[in-house]
């Protein structure tokens, strides 16, 4: 018996359903959250303002500022060690600083002076699988990538002229990797390292032309590591996300494409306790994401929701609650504005000899439990996400997902 087989995604890109809500506020243009799910399932931001403030929320409730009366505040790193302790780095008069929480970022004890003794933002920082803290900072001839809970060892990793916006990963194998923006070719590159036990970087991958925007670095539980890159010069053309493992690249990833303008895209990725990957980024006015739960090998339909005024910066931070979410962080310029994005479905429909049938998908995978709205009739899938449809043009939905328009022919 012969067997049409008609695969459809959503018709456009589906509006997340949620709002933006405020949670920091006299920020500046350059502010970058660092946003984090702490073990406990607390999403947990901290961010630092012009006026010489270190603040913390937990869940989206009123900041609480821990540092007041630095002379020189900039962008702050959290990470939580497998203990459940929670180090907070920021810059300060002498270098960097470190806040301590044992009690989920409710409070916090320090500031203990690190070994780095250079002014500047915390770019970038990551915690290995035994525990051990990894910061990094950048200046004129310098990318420094400290090791240790107070960064005893220190490396510069980049020495020509110069990287910025730099992030650090380190896998399950206590492989640590950087990944920065370079603009000492003309060409400007995206340029990743895998550094030894003593932070010398091997052969970096480099990645061009590019224009300037951030290099996000994210590792899951398998092994794998995660940058993103946006393609194209002066403006991006595309945005990609390519996996490593081991250090070294191990495949080509996966492409989003579209029109770009100005300094677009900004962007960051997320890795959320179940090991699915979240790409979130700027384009046409729109705060985009998508979720793979390949591994980076493919990702789901895309979701969007409208600009909440001017994206200067993003972050974004994996919930592995319910079917899984992404609580995305925008900087406007003087606020902090955060929603949570839901994952968006996708229809196949199939057609069997004079039957119909859609069936949702989450990345590939069928969606229990959705619903099918077709010519006014309702029609409940199966376990595997599939129902039985009529000819006409439809509606799937699903809890905790945003819905998809799909067509039954």
């Amino acid at each position: 018996m012969r067997r049409a087989v008609v695969a459809l995604a959503a018709l456009a890109l589906a509006p997340t359903a949620g709002a933006w809500t405020t949670i920091g506020s006299g920020v500046g243009v350059t502010t970058i959250p660092s946003v984090i799910v702490t073990q406990a399932g607390t999403v947990l931001a901290s961010f630092d303002t012009p006026n010489g403030t270190i603040q913390v929320t937990r869940n989206g409730a009123p900041p609480r500022t821990i540092v007041t009366g630095d002379p020189v505040p900039g962008r702050t790193q959290v990470v939580q060690q497998p203990n459940g302790m929670l180090q907070l780095y920021f810059p300060n008069a002498q270098g960097v600083g470190r806040m301590t929480s044992v009690d989920d970022g409710q409070t916090w004890t320090g500031p203990i002076q690190t070994q780095s003794h250079t002014t500047g933002p915390v770019e970038g920082a990551a915690v290995a699988p035994d525990g051990t803290p990894y910061f990094a900072q950048d200046g004129t001839g310098f990318v420094n990538v400290f090791r240790g809970l107070d960064g005893e060892q220190v490396k510069n990793v980049y020495t020509r002229c110069c990287g910025y916006h730099e992030s650090l990963a380190v896998d399950t194998n206590g492989v640590a990797q950087i990944a920065f923006y370079s603009n000492a070719d003309p060409d400007a590159a995206t340029v990743y390292e895998k550094l030894a036990a003593d932070l010398t970087p091997g052969t970096p991958v480099v990645l061009k032309p590019v224009a300037e925007h951030e290099a996000p670095l994210v590792a899951d539980r398998q092994g794998n590591t995660f940058l993103a890159w946006a393609p194209g010069y002066p403006t991006a053309t595309s945005l990609s996300v390519v996996p490593f493992s081991g250090g070294s690249p191990s495949g080509d990833g996966v492409t989003f494409r579209g029109a770009f303008s100005g300094p677009e895209p900004h962007m960051a990725l997320a890795v959320d306790r179940s090991d699915r990957l979240w790409v979130v980024w700027t384009q046409g006015g729109k705060v985009r994401a998508a979720r793979s739960r390949t591994h980076g090998l493919s990702f789901g339909a895309a979701v969007s929701a409208a600009e909440p005024g001017t994206v200067y910066e993003l972050a974004a931070a994996g919930v592995a609650s319910g079917v899984g979410t992404a609580d995305v962080v925008v900087d406007t310029g003087t606020a902090l504005v955060a929603q949570r994005f839901e994952p968006g479905l996708s229809v196949r429909v199939t057609k069997k000899g004079k039957s119909r049938y859609a069936q949702a998908l989450d990345d590939g995978f069928g969606v229990a439990g959705a619903t099918f709205r077709v010519g006014g009739r309702t029609f409940k899938a199966n376990a595997s996400g599939k129902a039985k449809v009529p000819s006409g043009r439809g509606t799937a939905s699903a809890s905790g997902y945003v819905s998809a328009s799909f067509r039954v022919p």
